[in-house]
């Protein structure tokens, strides 16, 4: 009868493989409009990531905006200002590690998106109020019911792995660029880290230290769990276990 330690937990080859080659084309494309509609969709997890966070330590949301140009805003009331001004990147890297792993499951591809349409859909009726951010949205919404119920599940699994991706490295490059390349000062434009110095008093470039090594070490977590073999086949006693 075969055992766990009969398989070994390795590296998928093929997944290595498609991941680097995903990544490879992220960076190359990464200017290009093919990857713009995705990053503006970090933006808006980014913002509704403070919100989720007011609405858990007992505040409220008041509007969410998202723009062409990659930015946005969420306005708040209530609620724990210094785990709010946090969520922002965190939220937004934790939601991309997620989707990137739930990509591996095919069974879960339809739950995923629906769960992403209903989310969305929500904010349409509830927060999102000027022009531009609902009538993306809603394109938003609607790719999800098509990539979650329409399309085949290996396509809606590989767009979950590309949305996934684009959200954990434009998470990453935006801490980066926001914080840690930019000088604090009095022109520095205003950013979370800065937000949550004015907080607390802790200096923003060390906060924002802190949020990318958080950032970088739980993507690697992430791909190295997706990069691993499927789980070693269950053996029924009496029965031989088969690949």
């Amino acid at each position: 009868m075969a055992t766990a330690s009969d398989y070994p937990e390795g590296v998928s080859i093929p997944h290595v493989i498609w991941q680097c080659f995903l990544m490879t084309a992220v960076f190359y494309l990464w200017s290009s409009p093919v990857i713009q509609p995705v990053k503006i969709m970090v933006v808006l997890f980014h913002e509704m990531s403070h919100g989720l966070m007011a609405l858990v330590t007992g505040g409220k949301v008041l509007t969410i905006m998202i723009t062409a140009d990659e930015g946005g805003s969420c306005e708040t009331e209530g609620g724990a200002a210094a785990l709010i001004v946090s969520a922002g990147y965190l939220g937004s890297m934790f939601f991309g590690g997620l989707l990137l792993y739930l990509s591996r499951f095919r069974g879960c591809v339809p739950v995923v998106y629906t769960f992403l349409t209903l989310t969305v859909v929500s904010a349409i009726f509830t927060v999102l109020h000027d022009p531009y951010s609902r009538t993306f949205a809603t394109g938003l919404a609607a790719a999800f019911i098509f990539l979650g119920l329409l399309a085949p599940t290996i396509l809606g699994a590989l767009f979950l792995r590309v949305l996934g991706t684009v959200s954990c490295l434009y998470s990453i490059f935006d801490i980066y660029w926001d914080v840690l390349a930019t000088r604090p000062g009095r022109n520095a434009p205003e950013n979370d880290a800065i937000a949550f110095s004015s907080l607390t008093g802790v200096d923003s470039q060390l906060v924002g230290g802190l949020w990318l090594v958080i950032s970088i070490i739980y993507f690697v977590v992430i791909v190295k769990i997706i990069l691993r073999q499927g789980s070693p086949p269950v053996a029924v006693p009496g029965k031989v276990a088969t690949a």
